[in-house]
């Protein structure tokens, strides 16, 4: 198998078209791309970061991390939902997702944020240092997982510090409607 290399850079306006083919491609439909064109217009997602894989120029994996909060506190550390993770299918399977994830995570560091969160695959991200069943934890997601799929809600802590504060977490408006927290 021939090594790729993958340059990730953060998003702008231009990247636009990109990310919404990555998206559509990537699931096959358009409802992920519609919503991360809402959310990045979204002014209560952010701060928030947008990363694009490249190889050779072309698009070939998308994620985006939104601000969390805690319900009706104004003392939550600054948190982010990773959502969602996007690679097209001949790119899948090759190492473009953990990429993402693991530059997402440095990025989100570096801009102060404590903890990540993501409603994923229960085998694909503990590998990447997720956690499952955040809401176990003291981290209810924004709506009630079924006990069967508990797991898949997850979270990462991204910083050397202790966070003690927890709470039931709050994402973005377009990210807060009920469709989205269905697997």
């Amino acid at each position: 198998m021939t090594q790729h290399h993958f340059t990730i850079h953060i998003t702008t306006a231009d990247d636009a078209g990109d990310i919404r083919e990555v998206e559509t491609r990537a699931f096959g439909f358009e409802k992920e791309a519609n919503l991360v064109a809402e959310l990045l217009a979204d002014e209560t997602a952010r701060p928030m970061l947008s990363l694009l894989a490249r190889h050779d120029g072309k698009a070939v994996g998308h994620i985006l991390f939104t601000r969390a909060t805690f319900k009706g506190r104004t003392d939550a550390p600054m948190m982010h939902i990773l959502a969602p993770l996007a690679v097209i299918p001949e790119y899948q399977k090759m190492g473009v997702g953990g990429l993402l994830i693991r530059s997402g995570i440095e990025h989100l560091r570096e801009m102060g944020s404590k903890l990540v969160y993501v409603l994923g695959h229960h085998d694909y991200y503990p590998r990447h240092g997720f956690i499952p069943g955040a809401g176990n934890l003291g981290y209810p997601a924004p709506y009630p997982i079924p006990e069967a799929v508990k797991s898949c809600w997850m979270v990462q802590k991204i910083t050397p510090e202790e966070v003690v504060a927890r709470g039931d977490v709050q994402c973005a408006q377009s990210l807060m409607k009920p469709e989205h927290w269905r697997e």
